[in-house]
């Protein structure tokens, strides 16, 4: 199928470049937070050293003025990193944007035989990027960071001190749990940054077909088959909807969309997800579904166009996700 084929090259060239502009965001924001626990640092392995000189108990510890120094710095520096974010986000984004709308307008070009195709305004991307702005629901996401985080830092020491461990241990155990904890921030943000970049790019996409629905009629869910894709973007896979219909995939989701040219399918003959999953090795689908879903499937439980399953982000609004286990096999 040589059209098939020049559309994933088309989709491999777009994820390339959406990866390399998300790289680049995520060392900036690496490179920052690392920074900022160079200069907590010193004050976590201090605290280390006093709780275990002292053989204090979690209770005795909670009420030092050394603990609750830490927590308003932690507090302090995530605050400020939270600021940081915000304004990483916005300039990312918009590359990300642009990309999709490129995207979009070359494969409609492409799949019109080089023809004239409406391009998506400055205006239209602005609209997009609009659930940026301060006061937005991300934006209070992100101020969520330093509160959550602060207090699971803080109890990771509470919790070290609560193990009963020698002295020397326990100061070590301390410094290994606050640095633990303090880097799942970083894991927050990073998701953060990265499925914003991602929903804008294929926003950006569908609102370029919306601004040819004269020739554009609706889009086909196209899923990264070859890079260890979740069963919920499997089953999606192949998928036909219409122009009004977002695609709701989940944080760190990297499908995307293939438009529908006046009705006729660009990628009619493709195989499903749902096909190519099943011409996959038992261990491939086990590796995949995971080992508890793969016996109940294969003890005919449920099918797979059950493993997706929509959900409201407070965010991005309806998400589609993998269905748990549970949903799937009804609490057995």
């Amino acid at each position: 199928m040589p059209i098939l084929d020049d559309l994933l090259k088309f989709i491999e060239q777009y994820n390339a470049a959406l990866a390399k502009n998300e790289t680049k965001a995520a060392q900036r924001l690496a490179s920052a937070y690392q920074a900022m626990y160079r200069r907590i640092s010193p004050q976590i392995a201090a605290l280390a050293e006093q709780i275990a000189s002292g053989e204090l108990t979690a209770a005795e510890v909670r009420k030092l003025k050394s603990l609750a120094a830490l927590e308003n710095t932690i507090s302090d520096e995530l605050g400020a990193y939270s600021g940081y974010l915000r304004t990483e986000l916005g300039p990312a984004s918009l590359v990300a944007a642009n990309l999709g709308a490129s995207f979009a307008e070359s494969v409609m070009k492409y799949l019109t035989g080089g023809g004239d195709v409406t391009k998506l305004s400055g205006g239209g991307l602005d609209k997009i990027l609009a659930w940026l702005q301060p006061g937005s629901a991300l934006y209070e996401r992100i101020g969520q960071l330093s509160p959550f985080h602060t207090e699971q830092v803080v109890q990771s020491i509470l919790d070290a001190v609560g193990r009963g461990l020698g002295p020397r241990q326990v100061a070590a155990e301390i410094i290994s749990a606050a640095e633990g904890s303090f880097g799942g921030g970083l894991v927050d943000a990073l998701r953060m940054s990265r499925t914003a970049q991602l929903w804008a790019g294929r926003e950006a996409t569908r609102a370029n077909y919306i601004a040819n629905s004269d020739i554009i009629t609706g889009w086909i869910w196209i899923a990264d088959l070859g890079g260890n894709p979740c069963m919920s973007c499997v089953a999606q896979h192949g998928e036909r909807f219409d122009l009004d219909e977002i695609q709701d995939d989940h944080y760190n989701g990297r499908c995307t969309m293939i438009p529908e040219i006046q009705g006729q399918n660009p990628v009619e003959g493709m195989q499903s997800g749902v096909d190519w999953f099943g011409g996959l090795s038992e261990e491939q689908q086990q590796e995949l579904m995971g080992p508890g879903k793969y016996e109940a499937w294969k003890g005919g439980q449920f099918d797979l166009s059950q493993m997706t399953k929509t959900q409201e982000d407070a965010v991005y609004g309806s998400m589609k996700t993998e269905t748990p286990l549970q949903d799937l096999v009804g609490g057995e």
